[in-house]
Parts: C-alpha cells; structure tokens; sequence
C-alpha cells in the first residue's frame, strides 16, 4: 500500500504533465486553456505549501483536487 507522502508527488508530477499538455494548447483558435491551467497550478501549490508545513489534512484535499485533473 503506497502512503500519501509517496503518492501525492507522483500527482504532483502527473498533473504537471497534464498542465503541459494544456499550455500545448495556448494559442489555438477559439481554445482556452490559461484558467484550467492556473487553478492547476494553484492546486499544484497548495499540495507543495501542505506537505511543507506537515499538514496532513491539507496533504489530503490537494490529493484529492489534483486527482481530479485529467488530460
């Protein structure tokens, strides 16, 4: 069983990915990806400042918002 301290970089990284796949995008007619792609990054932060500080609740919500991201 993989722990959240393990799990929430691998979604970290996955969404990164799936953020790049977004900014692919940028530039296409009629295509508008800048507010899926900031409140990634925000989600993507909030996930970083959690696992600073130690807060597990916060760990878990970012968990949680980044899962739902998919390309």
């Amino acid at each position: 069983m993989a722990s959240l301290a393990t799990e929430l970089p691998n979604e970290i990284n996955r969404v990164r990915a799936v953020q790049d796949t977004y900014k692919e995008l940028r530039g296409m007619p009629n295509v508008m990806v800048e507010p899926q792609i900031a409140m990634m990054e925000h989600a993507i932060q909030s996930a970083i400042a959690a696992t600073a500080s130690g807060d597990v609740i916060g760990m878990l919500r970012a968990y949680e918002d980044l899962k739902g991201w998919q390309e």
